[in-house]
């Protein structure tokens, strides 16, 4: 059974302290935190209090911090400022940092990315590529390319199932790419491919609000994990409005069976 974590986005409107509770308290092992804020909801963490009630209850629970998010790699991004948050990283313990890729200009996103994939090494974190279909990166091929080009040991991919499936990747796609750039799974169902052409917008509101817990889709979840390699971690990432009105405990519940129930078999 690999290592099985509460990635941030399922229930994002937690909090981070919120998402180690219901990580906790439904079963996971380990957790994924947006430590790194995105959106204008998201809360500031390092060099504020919430990062010394985060300290207190990863030692308190006893979770493991699997990744840390989000970090996309932007025209203007200034890597250097990163390092106060990649540093509460890595003292929590965290093993990935998060990166999408928003900058079109190839060359211009290598250098950022390698930037950002030595800044990520100084405290043992590795950076993985997260390509979907409305980004800048748009396949598992892109990605894989950017990943060798970075040259970098600390430089990976991490794997969502909802994208991957969307952008066309498959299990047979996975098994063509390098063992050890595949570092991390995003775990989800999703319902069966909409037919006719579909707008950025139409597939950023599926992968935010719209996936399926294991097992409730058409994805073919027992064939893409085996195509990892043993004992990758999985981050179950299913954000879904069909859960809305329970609180964030409940859902993470939810997405624990759902998820246990899929592995199990």
């Amino acid at each position: 059974m690999p290592l099985v974590s509460l990635a941030a986005l399922t229930i994002l409107d937690a909090g981070p302290a919120g998402q180690i509770r219901a990580a906790q308290a439904s079963g996971f092992k380990a957790v994924g935190l947006r430590l790194h804020p995105l959106l204008p909801t998201d809360p500031a963490v390092a060099g504020t209090p919430l990062a010394d009630e985060v300290r207190g209850l990863m030692r308190e629970t006893g979770l493991q911090l699997l990744e840390v998010g989000v970090f996309p790699i932007k025209p203007d991004m200034d890597v250097a400022a990163l390092r106060p948050v990649l540093a509460l990283s890595g003292e929590l313990g965290a093993r990935f940092i998060v990166c999408p890729v928003e900058d079109a200009d190839e060359a211009r996103r290598l250098a950022t990315f390698r930037a950002l994939c030595d800044l990520a090494g100084e405290f043992g974190l590795v950076a993985l590529i997260e390509f979907n279909p409305y980004s800048a990166c748009r396949s598992l091929s892109a990605a894989r390319v950017m990943a060798l080009a970075a040259q970098r040991a600390t430089a990976a991919l991490v794997i969502d199932l909802l994208h991957l499936s969307r952008s066309g990747g498959t299990a047979a796609d996975l098994g063509a790419v390098e063992p050890e750039l595949l570092r991390l799974v995003h775990y989800c169902d999703a319902a069966p491919m909409p037919e006719g052409e579909r707008t950025f917008e139409a597939l950023r509101a599926e992968s935010r609000t719209a996936r399926r817990l294991p097992g409730e889709g058409v994805l073919p979840l027992r064939e893409l994990l085996a195509a990892f390699p043993a004992g990758t971690p999985v981050s179950v990432e299913a954000p879904s409005l069909s859960l809305k009105g329970l609180s964030a405990e409940d859902r993470a519940r939810k997405v624990f069976a759902a998820t246990m129930g899929v592995l199990d078999r």
